[in-house]
């Protein structure tokens, strides 16, 4: 099993087209950020562009992490490559 920052069993590495809603996401120092509401993707082309995420525990309502922001995606978690005062600053989804 893998771990990240520090949290046990994450699981394996999966693509973002096996993501589900409700995978817990953390950012790179290890503190929860909120839940994968959905995953961004271009279906015609393939191209991943991110994730919206439900950060009603942390700083509040849905936020938009870029493709380019995520560490990894694993089975039980997704990691972002932004520490948790960075996250604070990820923008509303559009």
């Amino acid at each position: 099993m893998s771990s990240v920052c520090g949290i046990a069993h994450t699981g394996a590495r999966i693509s973002y087209l096996t993501l589900r809603a409700g995978t817990p996401v953390f950012s790179s120092d290890g503190k929860r950020l909120g839940v994968v509401q959905r995953v961004r993707a271009d279906n015609a082309t393939n191209l991943f562009g991110g994730i919206v995420v439900d950060t009603r525990l942390g700083p509040g309502g849905l936020r938009f992490v870029d493709a380019a922001q995520i560490a990894g995606i694993y089975e039980r978690a997704v990691e972002l490559t932004l520490d948790a005062r960075e996250a604070e600053r990820l923008p509303r989804p559009s």
